[in-house]
């Protein structure tokens, strides 16, 4: 098989120690934390927007304009980052949407937003995101010794957890001081300092003087990416069992849990705490990851947490105590975000540094892309069954990939390559 690249290597004189210190891989989760935070901010600017502008269908069409494009992009945002390096990928992805934010924030002050411009925005904005994500994904492989990389996609998926909490007060506090041009200055700020953390990190290749060069073109990368991820049999049931995961997930969790909290009358407050035990839930669980020196039949275990986190979803449904409920929502965040983090992990050690961001675009697709399918069939579903009987049919649907996945091989014997 042709390399995607040839690296052309300085000698160098001297690795810096700061690849190895907590510091670089801090200053490269501040980076991921602040932009997901900008982009929550903005998306909750966008929607509000949009509904001024043209009514609850101007939401969900405002949306849709966002989130589309970066579902596209995202397998060509994982060549550009073999191509051009994960750090280098993640920098100009934020200083595009800063720039796209700053000219939005003058549009704003001087026009009244209309439902086709903030479209145009919201696809411009997409297009830029969906490249970062694939990048962010792999960074952590790039910039620590691999005995790290499971605490590090712990600690990764706390600031993801972190920013998603955040995000909704501060865009909510921004639109009420000072409407959408507030907003938009939160989301350029939080942009801002993610540029200035990703200026001060440095991954392994950067150190060690690595020049990447390729004579494929991006189309032929691509395919070569999707080739190396069929082949590889870990690879590829761990992509799409997380796929099914998060479909049978994303689904009750976003869509489900106001109709639940409707149908059991706990109400609006009721849907609060549901969404913030679940978030809690989910902050928990990464922690706990990113705390544990080691984590024995890492493919075994995160199916188990699969498994644990779907039946706590059912149940939460079923019971008729909201304090029951709440709690059940809380494990079933720990389940699911120790899941994700102990797979992410499974990806990347088994990954080999060539395909490292096509193969993350391919899960990071996975894990988002079907989720506007879910809300539609979850949605669909509660009307034609019910909201219980929804909640068990994707708890199922989870259960069933986890258990598929324990009868793999190749998943349950996987481990973290280089981990003792």
């Amino acid at each position: 098989m042709t390399s995607s690249r040839e690296y052309v290597t300085k000698p160098p004189e001297d690795t810096p120690a700061i690849i190895h210190n907590a510091g670089n891989l801090t200053r490269y989760l501040a980076a991921h934390g602040t932009s997901l935070l900008g982009d929550q901010i903005y998306f909750i600017a966008l929607a509000w927007a949009a509904k001024d502008a043209a009514g609850p269908s101007g939401v969900g069409t405002a949306l849709a304009a966002a989130s589309l494009p970066r579902a596209v992009l995202m397998l060509l945002g994982g060549v550009i980052s073999d191509r051009y390096g994960a750090r280098k990928v993640m920098l100009g992805s934020n200083i595009a949407r800063t720039i796209l934010i700053g000219l939005s924030c003058l549009w704003a002050i001087t026009q009244t937003p209309s439902l086709t411009a903030l479209c145009i925005i919201a696809v411009a904005f997409g297009s830029v995101d969906g490249v970062f994500y694939p990048a962010s994904s792999a960074m952590p492989a790039l910039l620590i010794d691999s005995s790290k990389i499971p605490q590090a996609n712990g600690l990764r998926q706390a600031a993801q957890q972190g920013a998603l909490l955040l995000g909704g007060p501060l865009g909510g506090v921004a639109l009420a001081t000072g409407g959408l041009k507030a907003a938009l200055i939160a989301n350029g700020s939080a942009l801002i300092i993610s540029i200035a953390c990703l200026l001060l990190t440095h991954t392994k290749e950067e150190a060690a003087g690595e020049v990447r060069a390729t004579k494929l073109s991006v189309l032929q990368q691509m395919t070569e990416g999707l080739r190396y991820t069929a082949r590889n049999p870990l690879i590829l049931h761990t992509i799409l069992i997380i796929t099914i995961a998060g479909f049978g997930f994303a689904g009750p969790a976003n869509v489900g849990l106001p109709l639940l909290a409707d149908n059991q009358g706990w109400n609006a407050s009721g849907y609060g705490i549901l969404t913030g035990a679940l978030g809690a839930g989910a902050l928990i669980g990464a922690l706990a990851i990113s705390a544990v020196k080691r984590i024995p039949r890492p493919g075994t275990t995160a199916m188990m947490m699969l498994i644990i986190q779907a039946l706590c979803m059912a149940a939460a449904a079923i019971t008729p105590h909201l304090v029951l409920s709440a709690v059940l929502m809380a494990i079933t965040g720990i389940g699911l975000s120790a899941a994700s983090a102990i797979t992410m992990s499974l990806v990347q050690l088994n990954t080999d540094i060539d395909h490292l961001g096509r193969v993350m675009s391919v899960m990071t697709l996975g894990m988002v892309g079907l989720v506007p399918l879910a809300y539609i069939i979850c949605g669909w579903l509660v009307s034609a069954t019910g909201v219980t009987t929804t909640f068990v049919v994707f708890a199922l649907m989870e259960i069933g990939a986890a258990a598929i996945g324990v009868a793999l091989p190749a998943v349950r014997s996987a481990s973290f390559r280089g981990v003792s």
